[in-house]
């Protein structure tokens, strides 16, 4: 892992503030207070987020601000990532989602999300992720005090240091297998009470293997005797087919007489019929004589009803034309006979000079009117007549209807005549057909006389065979189901006694395996955490006087116990880490840092950040001798990157590059 940049908005003393890192040595410059740590925190932060009781929003989010944020551009693994966490106040001061980009591709995260994809990035063991265990802590970044807090505390840094190379898995292992051994004797008690009666199950086995021999030979003597039942009932059955067939055959007879009877009374009802019809139509055609006579001697209209119509229709109208012609004649009569009157006209005031001459004119038109009254008198008498004549052609022609309609009716009544007298000798023939069939089977039918108590007799001895089978059919099933059950019995015995085995069997293997878990199996997990925990302890110790060595000179001895404690022996008498001076106490806790970032890195393969160490206030309390140092300690280690704050001058001059801070006004910024 390579830090690339990191931007701080809003972040304690930083306003908005982006930071390069170079790869090799850097330097965090600065006096105190001027945001050195606050970039260590910042880089803790957008990796990991707020930890309750390590790492606060508060501790971090600017006062006054509502809002701010972190961004870390850095290389793992060969990906280029960027992620973001936000800060934002409301009751209290809460991560809110942030994001993280891997070689370009942007994922939306919480911040529990955020951190698990940070740790996979890392290719720390998933067992360890699961149990929040700090390995990044100790790998590459921890701060000053809480690695004097560690030395301080060996049952914490004991626990710490197990829990980090997971050395107490073989605690929860011996734990783990107790539990089981228990589970394994609980079992073996639960089998031994199941295999107490086997022996027993054996012998009531046995006695079922006998019983089922006994209904074997039983149930063979009852398929005996059905079979001669069977033989039996065949007998019968034929008896009772043969017979049968007979009924039928009487049966059949006495059908098709019993439909010739049928057929008789029917004819013979059909025949009083026709005769009652014939009586009927006699009757109706001697009253239709009669009647016919009253129009015997009528004869056709010489005009037809048409025809009349017409005549009369022609002479209202010449009848209008007259009537129409007479007034106005009359209206002329009365103009002229009123000017003759007067002797001069109304219209043209002009006196009338030839009165002979006017009086013939008057006298004409007169002569006029009159013969117009003549010809419409006569037009009217001829209308009466022929009004009469038409009423008289209605009633004619009613009575020729009537006439025509009885003539039809009694043609009708002698075709009928003839038919029913037609259909009378047929049924008397017919009757007589089937008087002479009912008289020829009379004596077929006394043949077979006494036929159906015979066949009582032999139906009767069918189902007492018939019963006989079934009663036999009935103990079959029953020393069937003895059998079935029996069988049932036996197969769930030998099921029973083939799973007692095998519990036998179990018990024997379990009794083994927890001898072997007892005897050996939690002997060997306290052999191999003692090892593992020596080679951790040898290596953590090497490495330990190595740093120290390194550091301090050879004024001091130091060591590694097995409580993974160190021990300072100072001209041959051990020190108390309490009573060293400032300085010492940082070379001890260097040293021991460096010893644990080593033998971490060492041990855990998968661990995607070895290339990176950030070392806060490494320096505190050193002489100038131990500063010179510093150099060496940082061409020992040949890391990628080391990132170190301190505001000691002199490392200025052995690290690759420095980047100096400074505060005014209470905000922190990048001066070089």
């Amino acid at each position: 892992m390579i830090l690339k940049s990191i931007r701080l908005n809003n972040i304690r003393s930083f306003r908005d503030e982006r930071i390069e890192f170079p790869e090799g040595s850097v330097l965090l410059s600065g006096n105190v207070g001027s945001g050195k740590s606050t970039i260590l925190l910042a880089i803790d932060f957008a990796l990991f987020g707020t930890r309750r009781g390590e790492l606060a929003g508060s501790d971090l989010l600017r006062h006054g601000e509502d809002y701010g944020y972190v961004e870390l551009d850095f290389d793992v693994d060969g990906r280029k990532v960027e992620i973001k966490r936000v800060l934002k106040r409301g009751k209290g001061i809460v991560q809110d989602s942030g994001f993280i980009i891997i070689n370009g591709y942007r994922l939306e995260y919480t911040p529990m999300e955020l951190k698990a994809k940070v740790l996979e990035l890392f290719g720390y063991p998933k067992d360890l992720l699961k149990k929040n265990k700090p390995i990044f802590r100790y790998t590459v970044y921890t701060p000053q005090e809480q690695m004097k807090h560690i030395l301080l505390f060996p049952e914490e840094r004991l626990e710490t240091i197990r829990k980090i190379f997971d050395v107490e898995k073989y605690g929860r292992i011996r734990d783990n297998t107790k539990l089981f051994t228990t589970e394994l004797r609980a079992m073996k008690r639960v089998l031994d009470a199941s295999v107490r009666d086997l022996d027993q199950k054996i012998i009531e086995m046995n006695n079922k293997r006998e019983e089922r021999i006994e209904i074997d030979d039983r149930l063979d003597g009852q398929i005996s005797k059905i079979n001669r039942i069977d033989e039996k009932l065949q007998e019968k059955k034929t008896e009772m087919e043969l017979i049968k067939r007979e009924i039928e055959e009487m049966n059949k007879i006495k059908h098709e007489a019993a439909k010739k009877e049928v057929e008789l009374r029917l004819k013979k009802g059909m025949l009083e019929r026709t005769i009652n019809d014939l009586n009927e139509i006699e009757n109706k055609l001697a009253s239709g004589r009669e009647q016919f006579k009253q129009y015997a001697e009528l004869k056709e209209p010489e005009m037809s009803e048409k025809e009349i119509k017409n005549s009369i229709s022609a002479l209202d109208v010449e009848r209008d034309a007259l009537l129409s012609k007479k007034a106005v004649i009359a209206d002329e009569l009365a103009k002229l006979e009123k000017i003759y009157e007067k002797g001069i006209c109304d219209v043209c005031e002009q006196r009338v000079h030839d009165t002979a001459s006017f009086r013939f004119n008057i006298d004409k038109k007169a002569v006029m009117r009159k013969e117009l009254d003549e010809k419409i008198f006569e037009i009217g008498s001829v209308i009466k007549k022929l009004k009469d004549d038409y009423s008289r052609l209605i009633s004619v022609v009613a009575n020729l209807e009537k006439k025509k309609h009885l003539e039809k009716v009694l043609a009708e009544l002698l075709k009928n005549k003839e038919k029913l007298a037609d259909d009378k000798s047929l049924l008397n023939a017919e009757m007589n057909s089937i008087h002479r069939y009912l008289d020829f089977i009379k004596p077929e039918l006394e043949a077979y006389r006494g036929i159906e108590e015979r066949s009582a007799v032999i139906e009767k001895g069918f189902y007492a065979v018939q019963n006989e089978k079934i009663a036999a059919e009935k103990e079959k099933s029953r020393i069937e189901q003895q059998l079935a059950d029996t069988e049932k019995a036996l197969d769930t015995l030998s099921k029973g006694i083939e799973e007692k085995k095998k519990d036998a069997e179990k018990i024997r293997k379990i009794g083994e395996l927890i001898n072997w878990f007892d005897s050996y199996f939690i002997n060997l997990m306290m052999v191999i955490e003692k090892k593992v925990m020596m080679a951790i302890q040898k290596e953590f110790n090497s490495l330990f006087q190595n740093w120290f060595s390194m550091i301090m000179g050879d004024d001091m001895e130091v060591r590694i116990d097995e409580q993974f404690s160190p021990v300072i022996e100072q001209n041959g008498y051990e020190t108390d880490y309490q009573n060293l001076s400032g300085g010492e106490k940082t070379s001890v806790a260097l040293a021991y840092r460096l010893a644990l970032n080593k033998v971490i890195n060492s041990l855990i393969e998968t661990i995607k950040t070895k290339d990176l160490l950030i070392l806060d206030e490494p320096t505190d309390g050193f002489s100038a001798e131990q500063l010179d140092r510093i150099r060496d300690v940082i061409n020992e280690l040949d890391l990628k990157q080391i990132i170190i704050v301190s505001h000691e001058p002199k490392i200025d001059t052995f690290v690759d590059n420095v980047i100096k801070l400074s505060k005014e006004n209470h905000v922190s910024s990048v001066v070089s």
